[in-house]
């Protein structure tokens, strides 16, 4: 099963001064990442993912929202846990070509 085994986002608590870590599955086992239709479909997970990860999202030490920088790290984290191939495939899907 391709499934990436979780996809953990530490958030930053406004105000508690504590990390609460959350967890988020997303499947690609339907996907072939090296077509830009599946590259894609995987980048609409990863952003469910996201946003819901990084709903209260609190910048470090203050008390302002900052859900760009953490879904951000959601897609990179996402990618990363990746095997190696399906990043390779991952990547040069989202790689135009120029000739």
């Amino acid at each position: 099963m391709k499934t990436l085994a979780s996809l953990t986002a530490v958030l930053v608590l406004a105000g508690a001064g504590a990390a609460s870590a959350q967890e988020a599955r997303i499947s690609w086992a339907d996907l072939n990442l090296s077509t830009a239709a599946g590259a894609a479909a995987f980048d609409q997970r990863v952003e469910a993912a996201a946003r819901e990860l990084c709903r209260h999202a609190r910048r470090p030490g203050s008390r302002l929202g900052d859900r760009g920088f953490c879904q951000a790290a959601v897609r990179r984290e996402a990618i990363r846990q990746l095997p190696g191939a399906a990043q390779v495939d991952y990547a040069a899907s989202r790689t135009a070509v120029a000739y």
